[in-house]
């Protein structure tokens, strides 16, 4: 596949808004806000969705706060955790909150390969990444390559993400979605479930998404 030029994407927007003071208040206004009031998915369902698919050597990319890491009922106390962000903040805010597992810790873009930086996992988890990214489809099905290239065999990819269209069905869901695009920390206007679909397609097999309200809760096994 020919190289995707990155030159003229802003790739940091998304995740450089981070900052310490922010990710203070991030669970409020993510999961304790956001998903029921303005995307119509109650975060439990996410909660949900994650345990059923993580497993012991997990690694959570675009880590947050390491929120649905420190809730997952399925880690045992040897589980094998890794967290990859390009926000030093981020990975420094999550790896404080799941000090017990130790976890691994990778700075990286995902605009670039990371594969050499660690050995596979068996699950990989994108909680809310992919409508952070700029872009288009050829640079999202990259970044699902570059993902996707640090499972084992038959291991699993799953996540969820904002679909752009339709929009949010509240005023206010749609007033927020347009700014945080306007401003850059989403890229995700044209994003639906459709285009989803091509996009996974790309790297995996026997996918299957489920859409609550504006969030697209997807899964995947690595060929």
């Amino acid at each position: 596949m020919p190289s995707i030029n990155t030159d003229n994407l802003d790739v940091n927007s998304g995740h450089q808004v981070y900052t310490p003071k922010l990710l203070r208040w991030y669970d409020l206004i993510v999961h304790g806000v956001s998903n029921r009031w303005f995307w119509s998915c109650p975060t439990q369902l996410l909660e949900a969705w994650f345990d059923d698919h993580a497993t012991n050597n997990h690694l959570d990319i675009g880590v947050g706060t390491g929120f649905f890491l420190d809730r997952c009922s399925v880690f045992s106390p040897d589980a094998r955790i890794g967290l990859l962000d390009a926000n030093p903040n981020c990975l420094a805010a999550a790896a404080k909150r799941i000090e017990r597992y130790h976890p691994e810790t990778i700075q990286a873009n995902l605009a670039e390969p990371f594969e050499q930086l660690t050995e596979p996992f068996t699950s990989v988890s994108l909680m809310y990444v992919l409508h952070c990214l700029p872009g288009d489809q050829a640079f999202r099905k990259r970044v699902i390559e570059h993902a996707s290239a640090v499972l084992t065999k038959d291991g699993k990819l799953f996540g969820a993400t904002l679909l752009g269209k339709p929009s949010p069905t509240s005023w206010l869901g749609r007033q927020v979605m347009a700014s945080y695009n306007r401003k850059g920390i989403f890229g995700n206007e044209q994003d639906t479930l459709e285009s989803l679909k091509e996009v996974l397609e790309t790297s995996l097999v026997d996918i299957e998404i489920q859409q609550v309200g504006s969030v697209a809760l997807f899964v995947g096994r690595n060929s």
